[in-house]
């Protein structure tokens, strides 16, 4: 090795430069350097730490979530439940009300049956009677001479007294 070199005024200077760069670095980094670093340093861990406690805070809301859907989940099958027995009790009742309301209808018409069949025969009746006295009147006045109405009222004059008797 040639120590010729060391003495050079050149290198003697870019030693001097490098030294000058070393120390103004270790400066630089001592006195805003430092600090800078530990200050990111801290926001990092703060942002990691900040992170960890947002997911455990979303763990956690996802496991209340997860409890909740299952709560739902129960409550829909017990309101569904309640749902069929209520409309299982509704069918039963609208059928029992449609049975009494038949039965109801059926003994109103049964009812207005007699009332027409008794409205019915009577007109019957007093059409026949009508008939009948149209007919006897006529017979009476085409076949009845005064002998024999005055014979045809003694014996009812008759049958009266035998029957006061």
């Amino acid at each position: 090795m040639n120590l010729s070199s060391l003495t050079d005024p050149i290198f003697i200077a870019k030693i001097v430069d490098f030294a000058l760069l070393i120390a103004a670095i270790v400066f630089l980094y001592q006195a805003k350097g430092k600090a800078w670093l530990t200050s990111a340093q801290e926001a990092q861990n703060k942002a990691v730490e900040d992170a960890q406690a947002q997911r455990a805070a979303n763990e956690q809301a996802v496991d209340t979530a997860r409890r909740a859907i299952d709560q739902a989940k129960l409550d829909a099958a017990r309101m569904v439940e309640v749902g069929k027995a209520q409309a299982d009790r509704l069918v039963v009742d609208e059928i029992a009300q449609a049975k009494e309301h038949a039965a109801r209808i059926l003994a109103h018409a049964s009812g207005e049956l007699e009332r027409e069949r008794y409205r019915v025969r009577r007109e019957l009746l007093e059409e026949t009677v009508e008939r009948a006295t149209n007919t006897a009147r006529d017979l009476v006045k085409r076949d009845l001479t005064p002998g024999a109405q005055n014979e045809l009222v003694e014996r009812v004059i008759d049958g009266l007294e035998a029957a006061r008797a």
